[in-house]
């Protein structure tokens, strides 16, 4: 986020000293702000308890109990979102003495009842910043009676085909439509922001995502596809939230809408588009080769169990593996990428097949990097599907440590499936991935130009089992890929 986002959506700033007695102010003030913001009393409530929970970690152990220094705390509003920012430039911690259970972290088990989403971002000389992020409910939680569901479900078992079908851009007011449509595909078994028409209003306003629809004389979505950003001025987008209402399949028009959003990113300048596809069955797949999109990863386990699919006998058996396809839209930077020796071929394979132009650098650093400049590793959970990124901004001698203990967080409040993005821009990213490793992750594969460059992606799972068998390839690169992802991780399908 850039400073003038972050001060267009700032709904207020304390800086308090590092006394106890402080806190009561401080939770009160997030309190009047959250109902003003249009949180619910509970939610507010919520919000209190882990500002005063977070706040505290601070005193404690940034400052040690000194009380005559400061901290910030930040409200802010985004898209959909409710911001609470903890910042200090209290003493990092020290890595090892959390792991042998000398101090204290701050836990993540209470933000992640309360919250939906939680990052901790380094911020160097900075300091460092905690957000709990909260997403607006906009009142109550969607629901549906029986008689609700069978009317929605039985508006025809398939639209003719007489009916014409146009694509076109979505209007930030059509978010019941797509509800609906959404809904069809999956009941009340997708992400909770694709049932709330305010919030998506709010991410398509806001510069964050662009979405096309295929729509029927009458104004009824039929198909959708999203390009997400993770900040306005990103040069490449995650195309999601792919769906086809199960009445007009068989018609391409998941196919079609894919193709035109390649089209509309070549038009926004944009460098490419990834995104995450399934692999419990193989049209989704079919439908991203069909555009040109490659496989560049495979994340075990990434979809959670409650995402049901109607046509495919409900909830799933295991949490289902995902493909990263990536789609050049425009001509990229020439990067220099410095590639870990042991996955070296693979990385190569990956860029030869996504006809991406990279050049492998010798010359890695043989250490981490020992200047005294701790390692920067940024953590966001999300809580609903049950996975955490870890993104590493920042290269020092400690990061091991770092993330050995997030690591270790992150697995004690049951976070299933853990990703860390290692910048292969870098010459020290050989020896980091060999670190991270060691501590039990393993090879997912690449995403280009993610962080001003390519990252190589790394995973770790959380006592997730993972069964092969059930894991549905297209092509041969992609069975090769998958192939080499699971001996990474020495993966044995399960009896």
């Amino acid at each position: 986020m850039t400073e003038t986002e972050k001060d267009e959506g700032l709904r207020g700033k304390l800086t308090i000293r590092t006394r106890r007695n402080m806190i009561r102010a401080v939770t009160r003030f997030v309190h009047e702000v959250a109902l003003s913001e249009g949180l619910t009393s509970q939610e507010a409530g919520q919000l209190e308890v882990i500002t005063e929970e977070a706040c505290l970690n601070v005193m404690q152990h940034a400052f040690e109990g000194r009380e005559n220094a400061f901290l910030d705390v930040f409200l802010e509003r985004r898209p959909g979102q409710f911001v609470i920012a903890v910042e200090d430039k209290g003493l990092p911690f020290d890595w090892k003495k959390v792991h042998q259970g000398e101090k204290a972290g701050f836990g993540i088990s209470l933000m992640k009842a309360f919250t939906d989403e939680i990052r901790y971002i380094n911020l160097g000389k900075g300091g460092k910043r905690l957000e709990m992020i909260k997403d607006i409910s906009y009142g109550a939680s969607p629901t549906a009676t029986d008689e609700e569901t069978r009317q929605v479900l039985s508006e025809g078992e398939a639209l003719p085909a007489d009916v014409p079908i146009t694509f076109r851009q979505m209007e930030p007011d059509e978010g019941v439509p797509l509800a609906r449509c959404i809904f069809r595909g999956y009941g009340y078994t997708y992400g909770s922001f694709a049932y709330f028409p305010e919030k998506l209003r709010e991410l398509l306003l806001g510069g964050l995502q662009e979405s096309l629809v295929a729509v029927t004389p009458d104004g009824e979505i039929v198909a959708h596809q999203a390009l997400v950003r993770e900040r306005p001025d990103s040069r490449i987008a995650e195309m999601g939230q792919g769906v086809v209402d199960p009445r007009c399949r068989g018609r391409g028009l998941f196919e079609q809408i894919k193709a035109l959003s390649v089209e509309h990113a070549r038009k926004r300048g944009l460098y490419g588009l990834f995104t995450e596809t399934v692999t419990i069955h193989p049209y989704s797949q079919k439908a991203n080769l069909s555009v040109g999109a490659r496989e560049t990863g495979i994340l075990l386990g990434y979809v959670p169990h409650m995402v049901s699919f109607k046509k495919l006998a409900g909830r799933q058996k295991q949490r289902q593996t995902a493909v990263i396809f990536y789609h050049r839209a425009n001509a990229e930077p020439e990067r220099v990428i410095y590639a870990p020796l042991q996955h070296r071929h693979m990385i190569q394979r990956i860029y030869e097949h996504a006809k991406l132009a990279r050049r492998m650098a010798d010359g890695a650093c043989p250490a981490l990097p020992d200047s005294g400049e701790p390692a920067l590793v940024d953590v966001k959970v999300n809580a609903e599907w049950g996975f955490a990124f870890m993104r590493i901004s920042g290269f020092g001698h400690d990061l091991q440590d770092i993330v050995r203990v997030r690591l270790q967080e992150l697995c004690l409040a049951r976070i299933d499936c853990i990703y860390i993005d290692l910048p292969l821009s870098h010459p020290s990213a050989p020896f980091s991935c060999s670190a991270l490793e060691i501590l039990g992750f393993s090879f997912v594969g690449l995403i280009p130009e993610m962080q001003d460059g390519d990252i190589l992606r790394l995973q770790y799972l959380n006592n997730v089992p993972i069964d092969p068998s059930l894991v549905v390839m297209v092509s041969d690169f992609g069975r090769e890929l998958l192939k080499y992802v699971l001996e990474a991780r020495q993966v044995k399908a399960v009896d």
